[in-house]
This record gives structure tokens, sequence and C-alpha cells, in this order.
């Protein structure tokens, strides 16, 4: 996965929806479900920003299999935080993503590779 496009991010942050579910996945691990619960939004709503926020690169998907055999996909945020910073007529966006190893793994051999 690349690095998430700022601009895009704040886009999505100005929703608040989005917003809440960031919030509510930085607690624990849920289901679109349990967003819709919590966030008191449309099963369609919520499942629409969390597409939004995983396409941005904000959050991760688990596929669950229960007892019965069924098949559940569980979100969870990897957006630590977002920094805006102005200066000297200009701003700047940073976002900490939390990457896991294999990500990690990937951008420090490209890097190590010149890619």
């Amino acid at each position: 996965m690349g690095e998430p496009e700022s601009e895009q991010v704040l886009d999505l942050l100005a929703d608040d929806y989005a917003r809440e579910i960031l919030a509510y996945l930085s607690k624990q691990p849920m289901l679109v479900e349990e967003l819709g619960e919590k966030c008191d939004g449309s099963k369609s709503t919520i499942y629409d920003r969390v597409d939004q926020l995983q396409a941005a690169g904000l959050v991760s998907e688990n596929l669950q299999i229960d007892p019965h055999g069924h098949h559940r996909k569980q979100y969870e945020t990897i957006l630590n935080a977002v920094l805006v910073t102005f200066a000297d007529g200009q701003y700047e966006i940073q976002l900490e993503i939390e990457e896991d190893t294999p990500d990690r793994f990937a951008r420090m051999w490209g890097n190590i590779r010149g890619e």
C-alpha cells in the first residue's frame, strides 16, 4: 500500500462519520454493523465511509470467520495522527501511519534498492 494522499485525508476528516469511525476504531477493531450502531448511521453510509477510509490507506481490513463458517470483515485504524503546520505562507500535512511488518519491510527494501 502506498502513502495516503494528505489532501484526501483532510477531505475525509471534514466528514463527521469518518472522524467518528476513526475514533471508534482507535479503541478496538470493529465490524461495520458495530460501527453503524455506535455512529448512528445507516449501514450504506458507514460502508461508504469505511470504503473511503480504506482506499485512503487509513484503515485496514481483517477477515474474521465465525464458528458457523461465515466470513465477516473487521476494520481497524492505522492512522495515529495528522499534523498540519503553517509557516512562511505555506502549509504542510504530515500523517503518522502505523505500518504492519510486511509493508515496513517492503518500503525499507525499496529504499535499499533505490526505488
